[in-house]
């Protein structure tokens, strides 16, 4: 039976000599081989330079001011569509009177409404809500801001009701109000009243999502042991099958203690180098944020030490690190439902060693294992530990020490002279600080099988009659296409 390497050759001969066929117009007709195809775009390279330093978009204000004439007792809403906000607060004032921070009311109005899209909204208008300053601002450095101007007049006409003319009641009435303060912990529930006939079907919404995995019961919701997800907006929709079927809004303020994110434990860094500890703080009521370190607090020192809030972001920076830098920084949050805190290590060490992407090449010498990782120091060593899974004992070798990029560094070293099996092995690196903690052992297979290494590699014989019958094939190829063009 013939081989398949040696069909596959001899189909490739064919195909080549059609190929190698001239075309009967070509006579005298101009190639275009050299052409680019026609969805080829030029800008394609000048658009992937672009994204590799694109920058992230400032925050913006996408509404228009608006001035607005309103009775009172009407409803009026402003509008401020704001992008690239995710880091940034948003505020609402009246004149100089705060009115929302973010999501979190900053006065006492049950007719004050935001809505999940940042419109402002005020029922019942009053001629105490004339102003040509409601001011939308996002809090960046210069802030950017959208002016709103509201008349409200202040003489209503009024219609004395007649039986023929009723006295308007709302189709839905929420309870226990438009706006509910609980503490985290609580249960809380939400009701929707209708005088519709006949009863329609009610549908319960959460910052414009339809609830599903809430306690229900009629046209009551129940929502057990509250957190700080469960605050926002809710709706209250009455489904009558009209386009526009009655709605009323909820919004529902949690209070509950500081929770505190960090991306981890360590940050590594070097003397000279800027460096940033950063903890992410959600709470309400708002959180007073202070930075420790051994056990006393870290203030603000010109050109040297910054410290922002911003949002929920808070960033100690360190604008020129040095030795007595390094150690153990708290970020403390509290406020009247608790306290929290997390610790962060600014350290000089290098950095935890991870497994690169092709971690593994195979050699004839042994099987090449590499590792990356970070530091601000020049690396001194490095220790490679390695066993079989189940042994006790680890083999340490010294991989060789090569300068980094910058503050990164690639460790790669061979390891020979190993039987089938599992294998695991850790890595370690020392500079002017001391050593990093073990990277997480990272497993691998020792040498193939006798059958596997054949396949891989190929016996000397079975190489040789395949050199040769490729470059038979080359010849008949090469001679088919000259004996078919003359």
């Amino acid at each position: 039976m013939l081989p398949l390497r040696f069909v596959g050759l001899l189909v490739l001969l064919l195909a080549v000599q059609g190929w190698c066929k001239p075309a009967k117009s070509s006579e005298g007709e101009d190639y275009n081989d050299d052409d680019p195809p026609s969805e080829y775009n030029d800008d394609d390279t000048a658009d992937n330079e672009d994204d590799a330093g694109a920058v992230e978009e400032p925050p913006e204000i996408l509404s228009k001011p608006e001035s607005i004439h309103v009775k009172s007792g009407d409803t009026f809403r402003l509008p401020c569509l704001v992008k690239n906000t995710e880091n940034t607060a948003v505020t609402w004032q009246k004149d100089d009177e705060f009115l929302y921070y973010d999501t979190n009311p900053m006065k006492e109005d049950d007719r004050i409404v935001r809505l999940s899209d940042n419109t402002l909204v005020i029922h019942n208008a009053t001629t105490n809500d004339t102003s040509n300053n409601y001011r939308c601002s996002i809090l960046i450095n210069p802030p950017v801001t959208i002016n709103h101007r509201v008349l409200v007049d202040s003489v209503r006409t009024t219609v004395q009701p007649s039986p023929t003319q009723p006295h308007k009641v709302p189709l839905i009435h929420v309870t226990p109000g438009k706006k509910v303060e609980v503490n985290a912990g609580e249960n809380l529930t939400l009701g929707c009243e209708t005088r519709i006939q006949p009863t329609p079907e009610i549908k319960w919404y959460h910052e414009n999502k339809r609830i599903h995995n809430k306690v229900t019961s009629g046209n009551h919701i129940t929502i057990t042991n509250v957190n700080r997800h469960d605050g926002g907006h809710y709706q209250c929709l009455a489904e009558n099958g009209s386009d526009k079927p009655p709605v009323e809004a909820i919004n529902v303020v949690i209070n509950y203690a500081p929770e505190i994110e960090t991306k981890g434990k360590s940050v590594h860094t070097g003397v000279g180098v800027e460096s940033w500890l950063t903890c992410i703080v959600h709470a309400h009521p708002h959180a007073k944020v202070m930075w420790l370190k051994d056990q006393e607090e870290v203030l603000p020192e010109k050109d040297r030490i910054e410290i922002r809030g911003n949002k929920t972001r808070h960033v100690l920076d360190i604008l020129h690190t040095e030795k007595e830098h390094f150690g153990n920084y708290t970020c403390v949050a509290e406020n009247k439902m608790g306290r929290a805190e997390k610790t962060i290590s600014l350290t000089g060490l290098p950095s935890q060693a991870i497994i690169s992407g092709g971690e593994m090449t195979k050699t004839a010498n042994g099987l090449i294992l590499k590792w990356q990782l970070e530091s601000y120091s020049p690396i001194t060593e490095y220790r490679l530990k390695y066993r079989r899974k189940g042994d006790d004992t680890w083999i340490t070798l010294k991989p060789t020490v090569t300068n980094g990029k910058g503050s990164q560094f690639i460790v790669e070293h061979t390891i020979e002279g190993l039987q089938p099996g599992s294998y695991e092995a850790i890595l370690m690196a020392r500079n002017d600080f001391g050593w990093s903690t073990p990277s997480k052992p990272h497993t691998f297979i020792g040498e193939y099988e006798d059958e596997q290494a054949e396949n891989v590699k190929g016996s000397p014989s079975s190489a040789s009659q395949s050199a040769l019958l490729s470059i038979a094939t080359l010849f008949l190829v090469v001679s088919s296409c000259a004996f078919t063009n003359l």
